[in-house]
């Protein structure tokens, strides 16, 4: 995961890569992310059948901004991306990441770091841009992007997940009410259950019409945006993600927003499906 903030925690304000830190062990060996194939998000119907990257991802220099334990970065490999490079601004998660790839074979530069480490990068240096559920995470949105769209060649893909507002602001349990603000971004919470002690986190969660204005704003051009409906809720609840409760949520709230953008310029592409 990706923490773009920019200010030191304090009592008040989580920190949320020493949070990934703690939880990376816990998250890794009781609810894990897929990594057969790329997940867009829980409940999600996986790249295989979205095809946001599809056309492009065979021989593309991929980089993945929050690659966590390595699963983004193993499942784009088996899509048949090239030139790997991941980011996150946790040491656990990046170890993880490390022995992960190391067991499939697979090649990857891994940066400790946060989206700023874009900057660091050589420009242009990636055909394709991926983060799966990380953004959200990122405070300095604007400067976030700006460090894609410098990372992206001319005619670059940017493809990104997140959690979905609408899934946030909803109650997991009957009859699944409304309990806060679907306009409030910035939320404080605790991931309870992965360790003794409940971890604090701090997120941002966008609605599609801001991600929109924000990816345009940085010179990219939409391409998609989904809110898909969901795929099978079984995987999710063995893993632990959903109990039967929230399972039945997502059959009628979105979990999920995707978007797909380019950087313009380079050579013509397929258009989009």
């Amino acid at each position: 995961m990706a923490d773009g903030t920019a200010r030191e925690p304090t009592p008040d304000r989580p920190d949320n890569t020493a949070a990934w830190d703690t939880l990376s062990a816990s998250y890794d060996r009781e609810i894990g992310w897929p990594d057969r194939e790329l997940a867009w998000g829980i409940r999600c119907p996986p790249e295989s059948q979205l095809q946001v990257i599809s056309d492009v991802v065979t021989g593309a220099d991929t980089t993945v901004v929050g690659c966590g334990g390595g699963q983004d970065l193993l499942a784009l490999h088996r899509l048949g991306a090239t030139g790997l490079t991941g980011l996150d601004p946790s040491t656990a998660q990046l170890e993880r990441a490390r022995q992960r790839l190391d067991t499939a074979g697979v090649r990857a530069h891994l940066l400790l770091g946060d989206d700023r480490r874009l900057d660091e990068l050589p420009a242009g240096h990636a055909d394709l841009v991926v983060t799966v559920q990380a953004l959200d995470y990122v405070e300095e949105l604007d400067r976030c992007l700006r460090g894609v769209v410098r990372a992206l060649r001319p005619g670059g893909v940017f493809a990104m997940s997140v959690l979905h507002p609408a899934d946030v602001s909803t109650a997991d349990t009957p009859p699944f009410g409304w309990h806060t603000s679907y306009h409030r971004e910035q939320r404080d919470w605790s991931w309870d259950g992965l360790t003794d002690e409940p971890v604090r986190l701090r997120s941002w969660f966008r609605s599609p019409s801001t991600w929109f204005t924000a990816v345009s704003d940085a010179g990219l051009v939409v391409e998609r945006m989904l809110e898909p409906a969901p795929g099978p809720a079984e995987p999710w609840v063995e893993r632990g993600w959903l109990d039967e409760a929230s399972a039945a949520k997502l059959d009628l709230v979105p979990s999920t927003f995707v978007l797909r953008a380019r950087r313009p310029g380079g050579p013509a592409a397929p258009a989009a499906r």
